[in-house]
């Protein structure tokens, strides 16, 4: 399994394990940072079709398919403090517009972990490690796409590919609104 790169110097394909490819429709800067950051911590639910917008652009542009759509999931007690899943609303959007359906089942977080926000790379690994599991039947190799707002590291897309790649799914695409350039 190899991760794509434009970067010939990225060490991605060492440090991601379970991604097949991670792919983001814009930069993290501009004017999408406070559309994101509103979307997420403001609840500015409306914003989720037009954020799904850019990312399914880009992954027609790209040629990147999938069965299914699945959420990066928030700890139940982060989900009930902010009252939604920012990646569900995104995912459930995708599924719309590129016409995907729901898995057999669900990806959960196991732990509750702290923020990434404010860690290195090699604390925002170790801070998500073995955080999420599949509860559903098994995938039966099918490729998934992997939807998250915001892309730094990886590291927790990486982690959710990983509970989804025991449960025996095909390629795992993590995609994001945006890409962190760290």
């Amino acid at each position: 399994m190899e991760l794509f790169s434009a970067r010939k110097d990225c060490a991605c394909r060492v440090r991601l394990k379970s991604l097949t490819r991670l792919r983001s429709a814009v930069a993290y800067e501009g004017p999408i940072e406070p559309a994101v950051h509103r979307f997420k911590y403001e609840g500015w639910r409306r914003l989720a079709g037009p954020l799904a917008s850019l990312v399914a652009e880009r992954l027609a542009v790209e040629g990147v398919s999938a069965r299914w759509v699945v959420a990066v999931p928030l700890h139940p007690m982060r989900e009930r403090q902010r009252g939604f899943n920012q990646a569900e609303l995104l995912a459930r959007e995708l599924r719309s517009r590129l016409v995907l359906g729901v898995p057999p089942g669900v990806l959960m977080r196991t732990r509750a972990t702290p923020p990434q926000v404010g860690h290195d790379r090699k604390r925002r690994f170790e801070n998500v490690l073995g955080a999420f599991a599949w509860s559903g039947r098994r995938l039966e190799g099918e490729s998934i796409l992997l939807i998250d707002d915001v892309a730094t590291t990886g590291a927790t897309l990486d982690a959710c590919a990983s509970a989804l790649r025991e449960a025996g799914s095909g390629p795992v695409t993590g995609v994001s609104v945006a890409r962190v350039n760290v």
